[in-house]
């Protein structure tokens, strides 16, 4: 399990680490280039979009993690009990790495989206910066340590 912990660490660490680089490069284009609001709808809800963006990833991480990572923790913890299904537990292990793996991905990928289209609604690098945030603050929150409360015996 150490081992587990150990691997999802450095991947949490990496994504961090690429939420920091895509910030440099969307500072980097805010200097660079400007971008003006797109007006689609005359610019009038614009705003309401982008608070339709932030709603909607507000909603989604807590979803996605307990999709993906937190049922197989209960699950594991559940299982790690009875001593006849190591092979169960194995499984488990298999598949929290697997989706833990996601979550890790999925965060970060889909903020920056999200960023992206606010700041190509709104024409501000805030609304970015915004998501970036909301990534990072998830990512910091999320940690694979909370997996080493849970004694897995060797298989």
């Amino acid at each position: 399990m150490q081992e587990l912990v150990t691997y999802l660490h450095k991947r949490r660490i990496i994504m961090i680490s690429a939420i920091f680089i895509i910030a440099i490069i969307g500072f980097i284009f805010h200097i660079n280039f400007s971008l003006d609001p797109v007006t689609y709808f005359d610019g009038k809800y614009n705003i309401f979009i982008i608070y339709f963006l932030i709603i909607y990833k507000l909603i989604e991480l807590p979803v996605l993690y307990y999709i993906l990572m937190y049922r197989y923790i209960r699950k594991l913890s559940k299982s790690n009990s009875d001593l006849s299904k190591s092979n169960n537990n194995y499984d488990l292990n298999l598949k929290i790495k697997k989706h833990t793996k996601l979550l890790y991905f999925l965060i970060p990928q889909g903020n920056t989206v999200f960023g992206i289209i606010a700041y190509k609604v709104s024409g501000e690098i805030l609304y970015f910066y915004l998501f970036l945030l909301i990534a990072l603050v998830t990512l910091i929150l999320i940690r694979p340590t909370s997996l080493s409360v849970i004694k897995l015996k060797s298989i």
